[in-house]
């Protein structure tokens, strides 16, 4: 059994799904404002591609994170933490 301080592979994985979480929600962000003055059409879609693909990597992390608390897997604060990230609005 792991110890206090002694992080565990699900800690771990926890924590790097809870920080792309945060990343995905702060590149959101700036594709939008990216958006909102992109005059390019080629760039204007490949920037909307790039903010639908983090949207759905947002709400794929959501899903598991549910599921996972549905299930009892894991640390209930630290999936309560993804579920807020990913739960978060962009604006």
């Amino acid at each position: 059994m792991a110890g206090p301080t002694t992080v565990t592979s699900a800690e771990s994985l926890l924590g790097s799904l809870c920080r792309e979480a945060d990343t995905c929600r702060l590149r959101s962000r700036q594709l939008l404002h990216c958006l909102r003055r992109c005059q390019d059409e080629n760039l204007f879609v490949r920037l909307r591609r790039e903010l639908d693909h983090l949207h759905r990597r947002r709400r794929d992390l959501l899903s598991a994170a549910r599921s996972w608390q549905r299930r009892g897997v894991g640390d209930p604060l630290a999936l309560a933490f993804l579920v807020e990230l990913c739960s978060r609005p962009l604006t």
